[in-house]
């Protein structure tokens, strides 16, 4: 996801997602996971195709590496999914299987690709939480 801002960054923060695809040699498809994250995250907006880099995804781009968990951390624990996620672990002693995860959104998300979510979820929980997911 942070190479996609920074991709953004460099078309001065408004550019067609396709332009971006086709610049990185993948296929729109391809990016489309790290185009979501960032947008529930709020780094970008996405308008008729294109994305634009908003305030928070700019003050992202800036920070060091402490600065970019510190905001990544702030972003997530706004999510309601990574609300849900974190009641989940919880309620479990705050540590879970990956495959018991990819169950439980499954369950809870039937229309979402839950092995792909958790992928980005363990990203993201490193940034954020000291629970397990083994």
């Amino acid at each position: 996801m942070a190479g996609l801002l920074e991709v953004l960054e460099d078309y001065q923060g408004k550019v067609d997602a396709a332009k971006i695809a086709d610049e990185l040699m993948l296929e729109l498809d391809d990016i489309l996971p790290a185009i979501e994250a960032a947008e529930i995250l709020g780094f970008i907006k996405v308008d008729s195709g294109d994305l634009i880099l908003t305030d928070k995804g700019r003050e992202y781009l800036a920070g060091n590496s402490m600065q970019r968990k510190k905001i990544l951390n702030q972003a997530l624990s706004r999510t309601s999914l990574f609300k849900w996620i974190i009641e989940q672990l919880k309620n479990r002693g705050n540590e879970i299987s990956k495959e018991g995860l990819i169950a439980l959104l499954e369950e809870e998300m039937p229309d979402v690709d839950a092995a792909r979510m958790v992928k980005w979820i363990i990203e993201w929980g490193r940034a954020r939480t000291s629970s397990k997911v083994r």
